[in-house]
């Protein structure tokens, strides 16, 4: 599936910026960062309540719309929650669209998902911001609201990862990996004939 990059910002509940991409993005190269300021997570925050109730309230939007319930998957789960505390760790250092969220390594957790849990098509939306109130409900509003990430959410993906880091400082970072699963035998030809590139 083909996608344009869009980076559109929304404002939501203060700030709350967006980015939706598929496998075509171009990244953005950013040192990794051993240590950073923004790193440390917020202890009043369950992240892993607000995922639960993210990954509720994403399914009832599709389920609106006719499309079947994602399910979740441990291994993108796992890629979108290090793609979440990547970016609160480099936070003010991207150069593509907002300074605090991105879409870099995208390329990467694609072939991942590819390689190790074969995936088909792959896609993502990320999003940063705080977020006063119910951060669940807000991310899935701002990412119904934007046309490319709306996109992404209306697709035929079969399973979805999703990460979510809330900063001690408030800053709420998300991540949603769509895939399909399986590749099709031109997929699977053309991946490996790219990989013998290598």
């Amino acid at each position: 599936m083909k996608t344009t990059s869009l980076l559109p910002w929304v404002g939501l509940g203060g700030m709350l910026l967006l980015a939706s991409c598929s496998s075509s993005l171009d990244t953005t190269r950013v040192p990794m960062s051993a240590t950073a300021s923004h790193s440390t997570p917020s202890k009043s925050i369950s992240q892993s309540a607000v995922v639960r109730k993210l990954d509720a309230s994403i399914n009832a939007y599709r389920r609106s719309i006719g499309r079947e319930p994602l399910q979740r998957h441990s291994g993108l789960d796992r890629m979108a929650q290090e793609h979440c505390e990547f970016m609160a760790r480099n936070r003010g250092k991207f150069s593509v669209g907002s300074q605090n969220i991105s879409h870099y390594g995208f390329e990467q957790r694609t072939m991942v998902a590819q390689r190790t849990y074969g995936m088909g098509s792959v896609a993502e939306n990320v999003a940063g911001g705080v977020i006063q109130g119910d951060i669940a409900s807000q991310l899935t509003s701002a990412w119904t609201g934007s046309k490319g990430h709306r996109f992404n959410l209306k697709q035929k993906w079969h399973t979805s990862g999703l990460g979510v880091y809330v900063a001690a400082d408030g800053m709420v970072y998300a991540t949603q990996i769509f895939a399909t699963k399986g590749l099709s035998a031109p997929t699977k030809m053309a991946f490996r004939e790219h990989l013998g590139g290598f």
